[in-house]
């Protein structure tokens, strides 16, 4: 049977905390720097400017501070201020969280059109999360420890609500998200296919990530194993939240050829800017009706190619997006 209170045990778990810390962390520079194009365009005005940028920026660099805390710490061998080092730490780490998060908040009020009740929800649940971060950061305690030449957090257990909501807060924002997207996840439309997809995705990595942390906090093992999961999970969800960002607007569909179905008299394709308000790149869209002996053409300007066939059956083609779904917000 492991003595998880001994000290021999918690130092063998530590440098196993030290080595995989700094195996993520050099996982997250690595996805760092390689993405930092995406910010460059954005600046040189390759990339339209949408206000989210800035919440996806501070994503990011407040997860490259933490992972530089994690490494000073690591890799000195002269006495810190612990206690300076452990508020700046966990501050940052938790801001990463709550950005991700907040990610997720800004997509569920677009995909909900804004509707009231939702944004209430969301942003309470969001705004728990912080006061909770808030609460922990402040009663965490830190102090040097000669014999490991580093700082050691003396009561990590105080950040056990924090954690745990964490989890709990994140699962529910996607699952909102996926309730919203319910509708148009049967391939009706390629984006809400492509929505539907990404949700279920960062569902299963939020899961992933954030579990072990919260059960290893929850058993209170012993310091180390409270540790070892936690720059992990907070790597984990900052690179599925970005990528997920990123990747929305980078939707280039072309060749698309599918029923879009009807909805209380309405095409799908009609309700979307209202559901999910993303702009489209301005494209001709020729409406064909036929008779039984002329074809009549007529053409105007929306946000997407679509076609009626003479039954009334309404086609996608060669739809091209180059944005993202919390643009929808900026209207």
């Amino acid at each position: 049977m492991v003595n998880y209170d001994s000290l021999v045990t918690i130092a063998q778990e530590f440098e196993t905390v030290v080595k995989l810390w700094h195996v993520v962390d050099g996982i997250f520079i690595w996805e760092f720097i390689t993405n930092l194009d995406y910010e460059w365009d954005v600046i040189r005005g390759n990339r339209p400017y949408r206000w989210t940028i800035w919440v996806y920026s501070l994503a990011r660099m407040s997860t490259l501070l933490a992972v530089i805390l994690n490494m000073v710490n690591f890799d000195t061998t002269n006495p810190i201020n612990c206690q300076v080092w452990v508020t700046s730490e966990v501050s940052f780490a938790y801001l990463a969280f709550v950005s991700s998060s907040l990610l997720i908040v800004l997509r569920i009020i677009a995909i909900w059109n804004k509707a009231k009740i939702i944004i209430a929800i969301a942003m309470s649940i969001w705004v728990t999360d912080i006061l909770l971060f808030i609460s922990g950061t402040i009663r965490l305690r830190s102090t040097w420890s000669p014999e490991a030449l580093t700082c050691v957090v003396d009561n990590i257990e105080s950040t056990k609500p924090a954690i745990i909501c964490s989890l709990v807060s994140d699962i529910g924002l996607l699952l909102i998200m996926l309730i919203g997207l319910l509708p148009l996840r049967g391939g009706a439309f390629a984006l809400g296919r492509k929505l539907w997809k990404q949700g279920l995705i960062w569902l299963l990595l939020a899961t992933v990530a954030e579990v072990p942390p919260t059960v290893l906090v929850i058993l209170d093992l012993n310091v180390s194993l409270n540790l070892i999961s936690q720059t992990p999970s907070m790597i984990i969800v900052t690179i599925a939240a970005t990528r997920v960002y990123r990747s929305l607007t980078n939707i280039y569909s072309s060749d698309i050829s599918h029923e879009i179905p009807r909805r209380n008299g309405h095409a799908v394709s009609e309700m979307w800017p209202r559901s999910l308000p993303i702009p489209l790149n301005r494209v001709e869209v020729a409406v064909h009706t036929e008779s039984d002996q002329y074809p009549t053409s007529q053409t105007t300007r929306c946000g997407s190619y679509i076609t009626a066939d003479p039954q009334g059956r309404y086609k996608a083609h060669e739809v091209s997006f180059n944005t993202d779904v919390e643009n929808g917000l900026e209207k």
